[in-house]
């Protein structure tokens, strides 16, 4: 009888056993849940990543150009952009010699130089648009009427990317220029942001 006993008794322990394995007592939603928490964090993570690398990428752009004038311009009856032809540089070709006009690649501080030479008998007079709305402007008396036929203005801008800029001469105005490349239009990008 004992030995029936010990039998019976081995024989629920295997069942009870068999029955934990097979019939495990596992959260399947919990588990689900986990699983899905994971892979927004992932998801989140890769963002994060693609961010960083896009910031990086940006951080490397390297935007220089510097330009003269070929011809004397002007005077012309209304306002006329500048086309700087002769590139001395053009990093990142943001500048477009046929049209004239600087383009920023991206969102950054840029800074922009131009020297207006005249020796011509009008007066001189550039001014520097962005967007075509007026920033800045270098002008200068007809030579004669003053002891200088130079003149120069700068400045730093912050830029999205697109932004335009570009230099028009005002009307009734005239840029002389010889072989010396004395009208120069020049930037840079100083800093992405």
């Amino acid at each position: 009888m004992k030995l029936v006993t010990s039998v019976v008794v081995l024989m629920c322990v295997g069942v009870a056993q068999t029955h934990d394995f097979m019939s495990p007592t596992l959260d399947i939603i919990g588990e689900l849940h986990k699983i899905r928490t994971m892979e927004e964090k992932l998801n989140a993570l890769h963002e994060e990543v693609r961010e960083l690398k896009s910031k990086n990428e940006a951080e490397r752009v390297k935007v220089a150009f510097s330009a003269s004038l070929p011809d004397s311009v002007g005077p012309f009856p209304e306002a006329t952009t500048l086309l700087y032809k002769n590139t001395f540089i053009n990093i990142g070709n943001a500048y477009d010699t046929i049209t004239g006009i600087f383009t920023a690649p991206v969102k950054g501080v840029y800074f922009f130089i131009f020297v207006v030479f005249n020796a011509g008998e009008e007066a001189t007079g550039v001014r520097l648009l962005k967007n075509d709305n007026f920033v800045v402007l270098a002008s200068d008396n007809a030579p004669g009427h003053d002891s200088e036929d130079t003149t120069i203005n700068s400045v730093s801008l912050l830029l999205e990317r697109g932004d335009r800029i570009h230099l028009q001469l005002i009307e009734k105005r005239r840029i002389y220029t010889d072989s010396l490349k004395r009208n120069t239009f020049s930037g840079h990008l100083l800093f992405t942001v």
